[in-house]
């Protein structure tokens, strides 16, 4: 019985990830959250396709909210850059830092 289970959990997943590899790169910006959730509905939320989306404050008022919609691979690749411009500028200043208190 539970080998059974196991063998219909595993040929689900697999059969869940042979579909979802066979799913094009959208582009979150120009879909609907209709369409959006349609598209999700197929992958897993660990697929680099699938799409999160964010509400984030809009400067200058207090109640206006914009949507921010990227593929999770687009949300990578966003975190990686940051992070990486935020450590170049932690590196220059502590070098600067270094060459002045001299």
């Amino acid at each position: 019985m539970m080998i059974t289970a196991l063998a219909l959990l595993f040929s689900s997943s697999t059969a869940m990830a042979a579909a979802a590899a066979d799913v094009a790169e959208p582009n979150p910006k120009e879909m609907k959250q209709s369409e959006i959730r349609a598209f999700n509905a197929k992958l897993a939320k660990d697929h680099p396709y699938y799409i999160r989306c964010v509400r984030e404050p809009e400067t200058g008022t207090l109640v206006a909210r914009k949507m921010s919609c990227r593929t999770n691979g687009q949300w990578a690749v966003s975190a990686e850059s940051g992070n990486r411009e935020a450590r170049d500028i932690m590196d220059e200043m502590r070098s600067k830092a270094a060459s002045q208190s001299n």
